[in-house]
């Protein structure tokens, strides 16, 4: 009897020969062309549907932001949440009507001008000294976080956090504050808004 040694560079080829080893896939064809008609896969609404959702069209255009990706030249922002605060605590920064900040677009508006500090905005009343008894603007680069996520931010080895509150640290997860009339948060605020904004790596913003 003879015996047979297959090295493993010899196996593979015969391997490949038989077609048994798969060779990588082409990117090419990660992009199937049935996607577009696959609903599990094609889960986006239609852009011509954008405007049933954006708020502060006009005001927030691709005129004044070149890099917005809205559909239109009218622009407007779609990811928010009205009567609620979805922000988080980092970088804490208020503005108010005294700084310019008259509505929710104005507060949007002042995220979007700073994306390289900005991702979280909400527009309502903070009962500050200074807010003249109407709802004013806070600026953050963080999220509410989720009930079960305490995070401790270490400082002294972080950039960026200058306006982070002593108070505000570790932050504790909690269920995302309704916005209020009343210093109390008995009274909802239906008009109180909050949303957030993303510059992706080719400096295109989504808001």
């Amino acid at each position: 009897m003879v015996k047979m040694h297959l090295t493993i560079a010899t196996a593979i080829a015969v391997l490949a020969a038989t077609g048994v080893v798969a060779s990588p896939m082409d990117p090419s064809r990660r992009d199937n062309n049935d996607d577009d008609s696959n609903a599990n896969v094609n889960i986006f609404p239609r852009p011509d549907t954008y405007e049933n959702w954006a708020i502060c069209k006009g005001k927030i255009t691709k005129a004044r932001f070149p890099n917005l990706q809205a559909p239109t030249a009218e622009g407007g922002c779609v990811r928010y949440y009205q009567g609620i605060d979805m922000t988080g605590v980092v970088t804490e920064q208020h503005l108010f009507a005294s700084n310019g900040i008259n509505s929710a677009c104005d507060c949007a508006a002042a995220c979007l001008e700073r994306p390289a500090s900005c991702t979280n905005w909400v527009y309502k009343h903070t009962f500050m000294a200074g807010d003249g008894g109407k709802r004013s603007c806070t600026l953050y680069s963080s999220p509410n976080l989720p009930t079960n996520v305490t995070l401790a931010y270490d400082t002294a080895h972080s950039a960026g956090f200058q306006l982070l509150q002593p108070g505000n640290n570790p932050q504790a997860g909690a269920l995302a504050p309704l916005t209020t009339l009343d210093a109390a948060g008995t009274k909802p605020d239906k008009f109180g808004v909050s949303g957030f904004m993303v510059q992706d790596q080719n400096k295109r913003q989504y808001c």
